[in-house]
């Protein structure tokens, strides 16, 4: 896979997820397919038609004997010989002797590997997606035995990178100011919908959350909320995530007449599914620098599903919603804090929160990340 033999431009895409899954790393695919000859590299195919792609095996859980060698090399800074396991190295063997004009290494675990497939003439795009240096701070063996790999990366690799992204501002500038390399930002909006608001009942306010849940996350949250809220509520999850912590929030919500659980829709079908409800609701407590800066695909989806949004006081969501007139925020991360929040939130507000999510459904698109990508990457 050449650029000489090839009219469209031969592209690489690195991303060491289940690819199928990977929002961010779809649009890319998208966004490139129709002018660019593309292979991927993950865990699993994307999906897309016409796209090659590598598989990347997950390395094996480490014996005890294995993490005892992997702290042992940390502790004496052996980064490369960390992050070139026999996964990664199979990977740039069986590519070493290809020529991509643009690589793309999504997330920094990707990012040695794309600079050592880089040629003179390669142009690599890195989109850090989130801040890796803080990833799991909160975490005492992510922090001993996970982040300094992820600073030397940075440390060493950012800047020969010739095109970087993120997802947000806050994230950008602390890039920018800690290994001085301009950012650019590309969100995690989601494509335009066509849709129009739902009707708003004036004895029922639905209320949805979707997406991943995890005890860090603390989704139990959304349910105890309820505790507060009159049966006028009903909370719709939309989960995905561990099966046995599901079971657990089920269990939760069962004295609760007014939850109900429902089965995920593709990431695609997301817009259209939420549209019949009112308020799309989201808390994610700050327990680590990413969590506090998030700027997550579901808040997106809420503008293109032409909802009501309350948030918590998330500061890059925060701006989005009361910049764009799209909801309410909560004064804090607690239960009774959101709602509080939705309480305010009359039928002539959800109403009016809907028609300015509708307004600004095609500004808050990926329409325009689109623009911006495809302009980074045809001309630096």
């Amino acid at each position: 896979m050449t650029a000489k033999n090839d009219k469209k431009p031969a592209t690489l895409i690195i991303c060491l997820t289940e690819l199928h899954k990977d929002p961010r790393a779809l649009r890319q695919i998208n966004w490139l397919k129709g002018d660019y000859q593309i292979m991927t590299v993950g865990l699993s195919p994307s999906g897309v038609e016409g796209v090659n792609h590598l598989q990347y095996n997950s390395p094996p859980s480490a014996s005890v004997f294995g993490k005892i060698k992997r702290a042992a090399r940390i502790f004496a800074r052996d980064y490369e010989r960390i992050y070139w396991n026999t996964e990664k190295t199979t990977v740039f063997e069986k590519l070493k002797n290809n020529t991509f004009d643009l690589i793309i290494a999504n997330d920094v675990e990707a990012l040695p590997l794309a600079v050592k497939l880089k040629r003179n003439k390669t142009k690599l795009l890195f989109d850090a997606h989130e801040y890796s240096p803080l990833e799991f701070e909160e975490s005492l063996r992510w922090r001993l035995l996970q982040k300094p790999l992820n600073e030397y990366i940075c440390v060493n690799y950012i800047t020969r990178a010739d095109i970087a992204t993120t997802v947000c501002q806050t994230i950008a500038e602390t890039y920018q100011q800690n290994f001085h390399k301009k950012f650019e930002i590309i969100t995690n909006a989601t494509d335009f919908v066509d849709l129009q608001p739902s009707e708003t009942k004036q004895n029922k306010i639905r209320l949805i959350y979707h997406g991943g849940v995890s005890i860090g996350r603390q989704t139990d949250k959304q349910i105890e909320m309820m505790r507060y809220l009159d049966e006028r509520f009903e909370l719709n999850l939309m989960l995905v995530g561990q099966d046995s912590y599901i079971e657990s929030l089920k269990k939760l919500a069962a004295p609760f007449k007014n939850i109900r659980f429902l089965p995920p829709v593709k990431t695609n079908e997301i817009a259209n599914f939420i549209n019949q409800f009112d308020v799309g609701i989201y808390s994610l407590a700050p327990t680590n620098f990413n969590n506090k800066y998030a700027l997550p695909n579901k808040l997106f989806e809420f503008i293109q599903g032409r909802l009501a949004i309350c948030v918590a006081p998330s500061p890059e969501m925060e701006r989005i919603v009361k910049e764009f007139d799209l909801g309410v925020v909560a004064q804090d991360f607690s239960a009774e804090s959101m709602a509080q929040a939705i309480k305010t939130l009359t039928t002539e507000k959800i109403r009016h929160f809907k028609a300015q999510s509708d307004k600004s459904a095609r500004e808050l698109s990926a329409e325009r990340n689109r623009e911006k990508f495809l302009r980074l990457v045809s001309n630096h």
